[in-house]
């Protein structure tokens, strides 16, 4: 079981892709939600610029980490230092589990 971060779409936690690689291999990640969406920029000359590309969402979806420590108690760990970090809470909600991801949207 090694720790990995996903930045991903926001509904890929609802995909049964997800669902199945979670529950067979006894994973319960928790979830990092930017307050921000980010923008993403496609590397220098890779499309040619036209006018209305100024300011257009480079991303047709929302994005948000997917963080599993490598065991529940390495999550634990995790969580707890970066509820510690001021900065965290100002950029980002986490969220513990699928439940708490939808109680996050019902607040907003």
């Amino acid at each position: 079981n090694r720790p990995w971060c996903l930045c991903m779409p926001n509904f890929v936690h609802k995909k049964d892709y997800y669902l199945n690689a979670m529950k067979s291999n006894h994973l319960r990640p928790f979830y990092i939600i930017p307050k921000k969406r980010y923008i993403y920029q496609p590397p220098a000359n890779f499309r040619s610029k036209k006018k209305s590309d100024t300011h257009v969402k480079s991303s047709p979806f929302v994005s948000m980490w997917y963080c599993w420590g490598g065991t529940q108690s390495k999550n634990e760990e995790w969580m707890r230092r970066l509820m510690k970090n001021p900065n965290f809470k100002i950029e980002c909600d986490l969220a513990r589990s699928k439940s708490a991801l939808r109680d996050l949207r019902r607040k907003r």
